[in-house]
């Protein structure tokens, strides 16, 4: 579920996005599931790379200890618990700060429970794999194939989607967490079925165009399995993954009522670790936050130890300690790139995504929830793989840069490669790449689309030392052009691929992180421009309310009225878009303020009350627009009133046409 901040970065909650890159596919024996049909799978074949070195013990331990407490001290985070592994064991394993505070409960990278969020999908991913390998499953069949009546996909104007476009987030769902991504703690927490049913977002565009990450697709095919299999999700997992690996700490169960087939059992009830909120230097502790309803895609909780030995089974094609999860040829077809959003860009191996490190190519996730940050990277042809997870909220970038920091440590071949040097007329050249782009990982239908234009939104500007600069939320990345639509980042090995029109145009760029496409936007898909058009409204009347009262007892006789009917009309309309316009800047200011805690409170009733005023100052604009053509017909204004009053009414008539484009009329106020 996306990486979380403060304030209005808060409210993008969701996934900690994993990143991958293209790679070779392995040679298929007859008996490897096919590729699905129309599944990309082109790639170049990556540089030749040496056998990793065997890292050092005592040397991987001091360099983990600084870089964490170094990481904890700097963020403010209360708890991390780390894994590191080679194909043979695990080379470390450790637990720092705290998992609890009343009692104090340390960190035991053995038994205590950090939530993974969508490392939980790659669960998903093998469980599907393993009905593939059954022949119970066809990855290139409908969807709705396997699925009950009550969660088939409408056709909505589209393709069927197939399997295959649900592990690879190419289904062409809108996106949508506010209000229902998780559970508000204390309330009832819906099944799987009921969830999906409920919360089912639409369909914006064919199915295998682009991958724009989805909950929604991943909690699919968790009913998938479950229908499939004729086991709850929970115990299929467990069964077919978690025992024959002996993670005996690890859940896809959750804090539930005892009547709950879900609830987890007494023996790891109390082994979570708390989320914590950093606040003034100190920790407060944080509800449970409940992800059942959606297990699938995001429930899952474990230790330091049980994903090191996940993590082992990865690296050795699907087996652990003579236990097949995954037949090696099943295990070959899943490490697979089947899709990418632009040729050289990163791309998805049925669900995990494959990363560059230097000249190595990761299987990797990461996940997030309110509070717990983690990441999961490992490289096969390395032999080696790291976890880590943190219990606060303030551990996004500790849980993202941690494991990078490892590999490029003690393994010369996951350096960057060298940098190209910046082309010398790149600051007239890369003009064309700079503007404004908007994820198309995003909603579409409902009012969340305007919350989700404040964090899908990325700048691109040129440097002046003729770099490309790409500003998103909080963070800015440069970027260094390696090829005609290609850069590389200054900082890691990530690359950044543009996308063209017909004409030759730039229309969009590929996250680096193979999960979303953003799209090139104009003036009418940036809330800036509308939110200046409101500024401006808001002052405008303004001067209608100080003209009112200036022009109060006035006495206005015979033909000098005009139309005072129009006069009262415009003063009540002015009033009905301040008072909508302050309502909505308090509702805005209010979700800012509480953060990630808006998940739960959306839609709140400020926001509401904004609204319900937006949808009267639509109305009282209409009835003013019918007014105008008796305005200018009066004798009693002059010609400059008449104008300034077309051009206020001009003015909230533009106001309207941008609150039903942002959803804020005419349109959901969440899904459900």
């Amino acid at each position: 579920m996306r990486s979380t901040a403060r304030g209005w970065w808060g409210l993008a909650l969701g996934v900690m996005l994993a990143t991958a890159a293209w790679a070779e596919p392995p040679t298929a024996s007859p008996a490897t599931p096919a590729a699905p049909a129309g599944a990309t799978t082109t790639a170049a074949p990556p540089q030749p790379v040496p056998a990793a070195p065997v890292m050092p013990v005592t040397a991987l331990g001091a360099f983990v200890d600084g870089a964490v407490r170094s990481w904890m001290d700097a963020k403010g985070v209360a708890g991390v618990t780390v894994a590191v592994v080679d194909r043979d064991g695990t080379l470390f394993a450790r637990g720092y700060g705290i998992a609890g505070k009343d009692p104090r409960r340390p960190v035991d990278p053995a038994t205590t429970l950090f939530r993974i969020g969508s490392i939980s999908k790659t669960f998903t991913y093998i469980a599907a794999m393993q009905l593939v390998e059954q022949g119970r499953l066809d990855l290139d069949a409908d969807a709705n194939r396997y699925l009950p009546p009550a969660l088939r996909l409408p056709d909505e104007g589209y393709p069927p989607v197939k399997v295959w476009h649900l592990m690879t987030h190419t289904a062409g769902f809108e996106d949508s967490a506010l209000g229902h991504l998780f559970t508000r703690p204390g309330a009832a927490v819906p099944t799987l079925d009921d969830y999906l049913a409920r919360y089912r977002p639409r369909r914006v565009r064919a199915p295998g165009v682009h991958a724009d990450y989805s909950n929604y697709a991943v909690a699919l095919l968790g009913a998938i399995v479950q229908q499939v299999s004729g086991q709850p999700f929970e115990a299929y997992v467990e069964r077919h993954l978690l025992a024959p690996l002996r993670m005996t700490h690890t859940t896809f169960r959750e804090p539930l009522p005892a009547s709950d087939p879900r609830a987890v059992g007494a023996a790891l009830e109390h082994a979570y670790s708390a989320g914590f909120r950093s606040v003034d230097g100190g920790f407060a502790p944080q509800p449970f936050e409940h992800i059942a309803q959606i297990a699938p895609a995001g429930a899952g909780a474990s230790t330091a130890e049980d994903m090191a030995r996940y993590m082992r089974m990865l690296l050795n094609g699907g087996a652990l300690d003579g236990h097949v999860v995954l037949q090696p040829q099943t295990f070959a077809t899943l490490a697979t790139v089947d899709f990418g959003n632009a040729p050289g860009a990163a791309g998805i191996a049925h669900g995990f995504f494959r990363h560059p490190y230097g000249r190595y190519l990761s299987l990797e996730h990461a996940g997030a929830t309110l509070w717990f940050h983690s990441n999961m990277v490992v490289l096969p042809e390395a032999g080696v793989g790291v976890f880590v997870s943190t219990n606060t909220d303030s551990g996004g970038e500790l849980s993202a840069e941690l494991p990078r920091q490892i590999l490029e440590h003690f393994l010369a071949e996951a350096r960057p490669l060298p940098l190209p040097a910046p082309p010398a007329d790149f600051a007239r050249s890369g003009q064309r790449f700079a503007g404004t782009y908007l994820a198309e990982r995003r909603n579409y239908s409902t009012l969340e689309k305007l919350f989700d234009a404040l964090s899908a939104a990325a700048a691109v500007s040129v440097t002046r030392d003729g770099e490309l600069a790409v500003s998103a939320g909080e963070r800015t990345t440069r970027w260094v052009q390696d090829g005609p639509l290609s850069f590389r980042a200054v900082e890691g090995s990530d690359r950044l691929v543009f996308l063209q029109d017909a004409r030759g145009r730039i229309a969009g760029f590929a996250s680096p992180y193979g999960h979303t496409v953003f799209d090139r936007v104009g003036v009418a898909n940036r809330l800036p421009p509308f939110a200046l058009l409101l500024a401006v409204l808001a002052l405008l009347c303004a001067g209608v309310l100080v003209a009112a009262w200036a022009r109060r007892g006035r006495r206005v006789n015979g033909s000098a009225r005009g139309p005072l009917g129009a006069a009262f009309l415009m003063t009540l309309t002015a009033l009905l878009w301040l008072a909508f316009i302050a309502t909505a800047v308090a509702a805005l200011v209010q979700m800012g303020m509480v953060g990630e805690q808006a998940i739960y409170a959306y839609p709140t009733p400020l926001l509401r009350t904004a609204v319900v005023l937006a949808h009267a100052c639509s109305v009282a604009s209409a009835l003013v627009l019918l007014q105008v053509p008796a305005v200018w017909r009066a004798r009693g204004w002059g010609a400059a009133r008449k104008l300034r009053h077309s051009l206020l009414v001009l003015a909230m008539l533009l106001a309207v046409a941008g609150l039903a484009h942002w959803n804020v009329l005419f349109a959901p106020l969440a899904l459900g």
